[in-house]
């Protein structure tokens, strides 16, 4: 049995340091050298982002509406880390200085919901969430967007998932 074990740990330990390598990395833009097997890094465009934050935004709704209040804290949070991860990535978008666009969201709304889910105050929410969803539409205007109108959600896109607060 132990030599099975030692065989095994000695099996793993390679594959282990191979997932801790980080591969080089590749800007979205540049192409994969012809024939290489070479990973490459995936970027996502910023519609993926977009979607995900979409997705998020729908959550927290629906989270701090059942009055789960840590859970709505959780899913602002996810959209503050993904915002992040956009500015990054993204600074300008159509010659737009995206990443500015985006930290004004991060200070202004967002702030108003993280004090609203602090004061687990569910009117102050509501208003600060709906403000939050204006500002996104005022940037998906601003960069010719506007065609994608963010709202409140009428209807959990996640069945399969619990919004009440657990005791």
């Amino acid at each position: 049995m132990r030599r099975r074990i030692i065989c095994l740990i000695f099996a793993v330990l390679p594959l282990a340091a191979l997932a801790q390598t980080k591969p080089p990395a590749m800007t979205p833009a540049e192409p994969h050298p012809e024939g290489s097997h070479e990973a490459r890094t995936y970027i996502p465009g910023i519609e993926q982002f977009m979607t995900v934050i979409q997705v998020e935004h729908a959550k927290l709704w629906f989270a701090a509406t059942a009055r789960n209040w840590a859970l709505a804290a959780y899913q602002l949070g996810e959209i503050k880390e993904i915002m992040s991860d956009v500015e990054d990535l993204y600074p300008r978008f159509k010659d737009l200085p995206l990443g500015q666009m985006l930290d004004d969201v991060i200070t202004g709304p967002i702030v108003e919901v993280e004090t609203a889910l602090d004061a687990k105050d569910a009117a102050r929410f509501a208003a600060a969430y709906d403000k939050l969803t204006q500002a996104c539409n005022s940037c998906h205007q601003a960069t010719g967007n506007g065609f994608i109108v963010i709202q409140r959600p009428s209807a959990p896109a996640f069945p399969n998932q619990d919004f009440s607060p657990r005791k």
